[in-house]
């Protein structure tokens, strides 16, 4: 068993041991409380200093510890009356509203810089404070040392408090800022001459009402709606439908847009997108925050340029915004298999591979030149489109659409693979607020690499692409978009 392992199943011990320890009336119970925590944030400090040195991953049990720890304690505390039940409330308030708030920066993908460093103060400070607490719950022995240290709590309570107040208050300035600022992104499109290609085949289609929103926004926008042909090429004949036009709108799902993406004559156009599709994680990237207001309103559209992928493997090459392997793919893999890929089928495609074989990895990765290891790994995720639809995050970070950079991240399980499911959910939770905690391994490089032992599930942009030993991602070029 891993070192990380033990250290997270020697906490939940430990805790159990300082309650028990708490109730005791002893001198020596007290003592022994206050011990095992000093004990505990020894083995953590230790565990986090090898792991930093090893570049390597924390149980996925890390991620709650702290906080754990922390409320249980002063839970306790608060029922023997020797804490405040109104900072104990309002200190889970804070937790509540700070997550809150970095989900909502998340999904509209804006980077609040001081959020960790005060996330990690507030611990930090916090466990000054448990400290503190059981250090006065021993000099309750003697009277003058107990003085003292309520003195101490008190003080240690206070600054807390201030600090949890200032970081709400400094959340939401810095989230409000951060927007005003991704307002300007891009160059307003000053003659939105253009027109739409709508993909019947995609599930949004059989929509009534999506196509009633379809017709309308074309109406609105002064546009010329074409269908795709039936023939296996989507794009037969676009090429002279085009030529007087500099936008073009891919009505349809991820696939369809890809395969725009993929198609010579629109490389040089510049591409919007009409969900058509079911869980549209371009739609989520172009239309952050928007929902269906785009449709029914005419917000002007901005252009910018796009990085987009190109993943190499031993079946070919393809260009893409995203792509993944393991859980995902498998999914994917599920989906294709159904007819219509509307939402019910990504949820079928979902049942089938949570109660289908184990998915685990032991693959070698390289990004940038610096190698990896990930034993366990049940999922990866390399994008330009941080999203996975459905206005959810699946990647952390800042990335500028064209900085040349892509994003990566690893879901890595040093437990039993029997979690790995289950953990791809914990995953997309800790996603949406924005925290790069254990499974996840973040990453960020130029140039992607990744190697397995055994076949490993592929997916790009929603298309089930088959199994692979090796692949490779780089950014290919550029296009221009138009977002909202």
């Amino acid at each position: 068993m891993k070192l990380t392992n033990i250290t997270a199943i020697l906490h939940l011990f430990f805790l159990s041991l300082i309650v028990f320890f708490l109730y005791e009336e002893s001198l020596w119970g007290r003592i022994l409380a206050l011990s095992f925590l000093l004990f505990s944030l020894y083995l953590d400090f230790l565990d986090r200093a090898l792991l930093q040195k090893k570049n390597d991953v924390s149980s996925f049990l890390h991620p709650i510890m702290d906080k754990l720890v922390i409320f249980v304690i002063l839970f306790v505390f608060m029922l023997h009356g020797s804490f405040s039940w109104i900072i104990f409330v309002f200190f889970v308030i804070r937790d509540l509203v700070a997550g809150m708030i970095r989900m909502r920066a998340s999904r509209d993908f804006v980077f609040i810089k001081a959020a960790n460093l005060y996330g990690k103060a507030i611990t930090s400070l916090q466990f000054f404070l448990v400290f503190f607490l059981l250090t006065e719950n021993v000099a309750m022995f003697g009277h003058k040392q107990a003085l003292l240290f309520k003195m101490i709590v008190a003080s240690v309570t206070v600054f807390t408090s201030i600090i949890a107040f200032l970081s709400i208050f400094h959340y939401s300035i810095s989230y409000a800022h951060e927007i005003r600022k991704k307002k300007e992104e891009g160059t307003e499109i000053q003659e939105e001459r253009m027109v739409i290609f709508a993909n019947k085949k995609s599930g949004g289609y059989k929509n009534v009402y999506r196509r009633r929103l379809l017709r309308r926004f074309a109406r609105r926008r002064k546009a010329i709606l074409y269908y795709f042909s039936d023939d296996p090429n989507l794009f037969k004949g676009i090429k002279g439908k085009v030529k007087d036009f500099d936008n073009v709108i891919i009505a349809g799902g991820d696939g369809t847009f890809e395969s725009a993406l993929n198609n010579k004559t629109l490389q040089e156009k510049s591409l919007g997108f009409f969900p058509l599709g079911a869980g549209n994680s371009y739609y989520s990237y172009f239309y952050k925050g928007k929902r269906f207001e785009y449709l029914r309103s005419r917000f002007p559209f901005r252009e910018l340029s796009l990085d987009i992928l190109e993943v190499e493997w031993d079946k070919g090459k393809k260009l893409t915004g995203f792509l993944s392997i393991g859980i995902d793919a498998e999914v994917m893999k599920q989906v294709m298999k159904r007819r219509n890929h509307t939402f019910a089928d990504y949820c079928a495609g979902g049942v089938a591979t949570a109660f289908g074989p184990s998915i685990n990895y032991n693959l070698q990765g390289v990004v940038d030149g610096t190698k990896y290891v990930w034993e366990n790994c049940f999922n990866l995720i390399i994008a330009k489109v941080p999203y996975i639809g459905y206005g959810l995050r699946s990647l952390l970070g800042h990335l500028e659409p064209n900085d040349g950079l892509i994003l990566g991240m690893a879901s890595v399980n040093t437990h039993s693979s029997i979690f790995n499911k289950v953990l791809r959910l914990w995953q997309i939770f800790l996603t949406q607020l924005g925290l790069a905690k254990s499974p996840l391994f973040p990453l960020k490089g130029k140039v992607f690499e990744v190697r397995s032992t055994q076949p490993i599930a592929l997916q790009a942009g929603g298309e089930f692409l088959g199994y692979t030993k090796w692949l490779r991602v780089q950014v290919k070029r550029k296009q221009r978009v138009l977002m909202i």
